[in-house]
């Protein structure tokens, strides 16, 4: 007596039937979190530099996805300042600071590969507040 798929066949039957499902395949390793926060971007140590502000649409620990009304090149080296929606203790405004590469660019918005990126407080100067906090990658490459 045989169990349910022991045959090849009957294997095959479930493979065919659950790639012919309807919809969009996730390709991502990260869980995405939507998000509508301003961010502000630039591009360091081009000689055409860009620089703007968008808003950011949806972000995990390796990539965030921003809306823009020009495209910026995929390719490009960028640091964000995204403001962040808690609160330090309650009352001190952060930021999270990031920098990475734009690996997709479309008419309104462009998606950045997280390379490194900590926390600080509004407000401070990027790399100058003893009360930065973030990844052990931020701190290897600062």
């Amino acid at each position: 007596m045989r169990g349910p798929a022991t045959s090849p066949f009957e294997a095959k039957s479930y493979w065919r039937e659950t790639l012919a499902q309807p919809g969009p395949v996730e390709r991502r390793k990260r869980l995405r979190f939507p998000f509508e926060l301003r961010v502000s971007f630039r591009t360091p140590g081009q000689s055409y530099p860009v620089s703007g502000v968008g808003r950011v649409l949806n972000i995990s620990s390796s990539g965030v996805l921003i809306a823009y009304q020009h495209e910026v090149a995929a390719g490009t080296s960028v640091e964000l300042n995204i403001d962040w929606p808690t609160r330090l203790e309650g009352r001190l405004p952060l930021q999270l600071v990031a920098w990475g590469t734009v690996v997709r660019s479309e008419l309104l918005g462009f998606a950045v590969c997280l390379e490194r990126h900590y926390f600080r407080i509004a407000g401070k100067a990027a790399g100058s507040s003893p009360e930065a906090h973030g990844s052990r990658r931020a701190a290897a490459h600062a």
